[in-house]
């Protein structure tokens, strides 16, 4: 039996603790991944603040992004998960390009 869902976890490190305080951008950069793989959002992404860093939660038709961030740190652990044939990593890899270019690390 063929799985009906696809995901990848990844944690990206070496990110700027600017970027990943800035929430409003990355629920623009979960927009982007889901655009990207082809999910469509039931809504805009929710973000909470802790006092280690933020959660920011996508939820789509198909699947959901979430992402973990640890600003201090410099990393955010990044789940993917969208029905099959949908490439989850292929999500995962957007959001670790928006985070490293906007980060001033190459893309």
């Amino acid at each position: 039996m063929d799985a009906a869902f696809n995901y990848h976890l990844d944690e990206l490190t070496g990110i700027s603790g600017t970027r990943l305080a800035d929430t409003a951008g990355l629920c623009a950069v979960l927009v982007a991944a889901a655009s990207a793989i082809g999910m469509s959002p039931l809504g805009p992404p929710v973000a909470r603040e802790g006092a280690g860093g933020s959660s920011v939660a996508l939820l789509c038709r198909d699947g959901h992004i979430v992402l973990h961030t640890a600003p201090h740190d410099g990393f955010c652990f990044v789940t993917v998960v969208a029905r099959a044939p949908v490439d989850a990593g292929r999500g995962v890899d957007v959001i670790a390009r928006a985070l490293a270019r906007d980060s001033g690390r190459p893309g």
